[in-house]
């Protein structure tokens, strides 16, 4: 089943078309993008997040 996805780093997921929410995320606003997943994995774009921020932190 479709769903949306923020790929701002504030991993929000929506049944809904739209935008992001979170007044705390860089794409506050920005639209979601669609994901056809189905194993709650978004194609691992979460986990791209997570590994690039580690990245930035151990800098």
């Amino acid at each position: 089943m479709a769903h949306y996805i923020c790929t701002g780093g504030c991993k929000g997921v929506s049944d809904n078309p739209g935008t992001c929410q979170a007044s705390d995320c860089p794409k506050n606003n920005q639209p979601l993008k669609e994901c056809n997943c189905t194993d709650d994995k978004h194609g691992g774009a979460f986990e791209k997040e997570d590994s690039a921020s580690e990245t930035e932190t151990e800098k």
